[in-house]
């Protein structure tokens, strides 16, 4: 079994990892979005379906009730617990799409 195949373990990986931080939550909606909420940032798993119908997932930042960058799409679980882990510390910075705009 390939690794997008246990994307149902998602929430479990992501509570063991983060579950226990001071000021925390973890929230998961009926479609599958994962929402981790920090003190200063809110992070959204959001899984798609990506090209020939396997499992992606994009990580989008939020701040001030902004998005403010956008990651992905991510091809497996640790992918986006190894994308998380570097976005919880990190300084919260605006990113620009592609086209020039702010993301």
């Amino acid at each position: 079994m390939t690794e997008p195949e246990h994307a149902d373990g998602l929430e479990a990986r992501l509570r063991e990892r983060f579950g226990d931080r001071e000021g925390v939550s973890l929230t998961v909606s009926d479609d599958g979005h994962c929402r981790l909420a920090f003190p200063d940032r809110t992070l959204v798993v959001e899984r798609r379906q990506g090209p020939a119908g396997t499992a992606a997932w994009t990580v989008v930042v939020r701040a001030g009730g902004e998005t403010v960058s956008k990651f992905g799409p991510l091809e497996t679980t640790t992918a986006v617990l190894e994308r998380i882990a570097a976005l919880v510390d990190a300084d919260v910075r605006y990113t620009v799409c592609c086209d020039g705009s702010p993301s």
